[in-house]
């Protein structure tokens, strides 16, 4: 018996080489789709970013004479590099990284901004605070600007660190500002520089801060010349 033909025994040269080439290049394909499954796999094998915020408990104070007027509370500006989501980390002057993991939940300014409006609302130092957009008149403005939101390692141990300059002023009868401060407030040492014991440690700042300027705008309403209507 004679052996059997394959296929491309019954068909000519030129179909055999058609044949062969569409191989080739199905091979060359399919090298090609396994090489760029493989890079996809290894990007999507990233760490996703953890986000934190500043949250603290709200802590009451007593002002005897409040201002008789509503605030209006302003975004808070921030000096580069303390204007974004990123953790940020400070060595020296020179010497500043961010974290692409993790991350606060919007920028300090927003998130300051956000914690001072609501102390400033259930505390007693205004008859209320609203947000910008707020059709609600506000006999008083307030506002400031981020000069550090950082975890500190200047020193021998890490440090979390604020620095924030906060203006009250308001436009009528004329526009005038009626306070203005600079506060600085930097953490004992942490135990850990992880991120979580970071963001307990600046809301702890943050609170620190609110308690000091509730108290210094609460001095300066006892001074019937800077209440509206006083």
């Amino acid at each position: 018996m004679k052996p059997s033909l394959s296929i491309l025994s019954w068909i000519g040269p030129a179909a055999r080489l058609a044949i062969q080439a569409r191989g080739i290049a199905l091979l060359v394909l399919a090298a090609a789709l396994f090489t760029l499954s493989g890079c996809m796999g290894s990007f999507s094998k990233s760490t996703p970013p953890e986000y934190y915020q500043i949250d603290y408990s709200f802590e009451p104070s007593v002002c005897e004479k409040p201002f008789s007027g509503a605030v209006r509370v302003w975004t808070f500006t921030a000096s580069t590099p303390f204007d974004r989501e990123q953790m940020t980390v400070v060595s020296s002057l020179q010497s500043v990284r961010f974290s692409s993991t993790y991350k606060w939940v919007s920028p300090p300014g927003n998130m300051l901004a956000d914690k001072l409006m609501r102390d400033l609302s259930l505390g007693s130092v205004f008859q209320d605070a609203v947000p910008v957009g707020n059709p609600l008149f506000a006999a008083y403005e307030i506002s400031g600007q981020i000069y550090k939101f950082a975890l500190d390692e200047n020193g021998s141990l890490p440090r979390a660190s604020l620095e924030v300059e906060i203006s009250l002023w308001q436009e009528k009868p004329v526009r005038s500002v009626l306070f203005r401060k600079h506060f600085h407030y930097q953490s004992p040492p942490l135990p850990s520089p992880d991120p979580q014991e970071f963001a307990k440690t600046m809301s702890e700042l943050v609170s620190r801060l609110s308690q000091d300027l509730r108290n210094d705008l609460c001095a300066i309403s006892q001074d019937s010349s800077h209440r509206a209507g006083g």
